[in-house]
């Protein structure tokens, strides 16, 4: 498993809006704009599913899932890959819950993800472009 360095995590904490990638079993991939993301310890990542349809069908046939991150002001940007669990119960389910309608109140997550990291990737410009972390 691939850790979530400082680096990362804070260039995770200041971003507001996430495209996460997923692929069909056949390898359709889809794209979308995602909200609530967070780290959950050094090697996991959380996210709240309040809308997904066709990314919640992707994971169900194919667990894997790719986001991106960057911080402009401070040229960090970083691709990290992993393997999704989709919970509907639970207590990380009900933290994620608590998450969410702390933010939102009207918002009620269908599931939450969880997805254990498995790479990270420099993609700001330079010559660690590409470079596994």
């Amino acid at each position: 498993m691939a850790k979530l360095n400082e680096d990362v995590k804070k260039v995770i904490s200041q971003t507001k809006t996430f495209p996460v990638a997923t692929a069909s079993k056949e390898g359709v991939p889809n794209v979308i704009p995602f909200a609530f993301v967070k780290c959950y310890g050094d090697d996991a990542l959380l996210l709240a599913d309040n809308f997904m349809q066709k990314s919640i069908a992707n994971l169900e046939e194919n667990p894997q899932m790719a986001i991106c991150v960057w911080d402009s002001e401070n040229k960090q940007a970083y691709q990290i890959k992993g393997e999704v669990t989709i919970l509907k119960s639970g207590n990380v389910f009900d933290e994620t819950i608590k998450w969410v309608q702390g933010v939102l109140s009207q918002l009620t997550p269908k599931t939450a993800l969880l997805m254990k990291v498995t790479h990270v990737y420099v993609c700001q410009p330079g010559p660690d472009i590409g470079r596994e972390l």
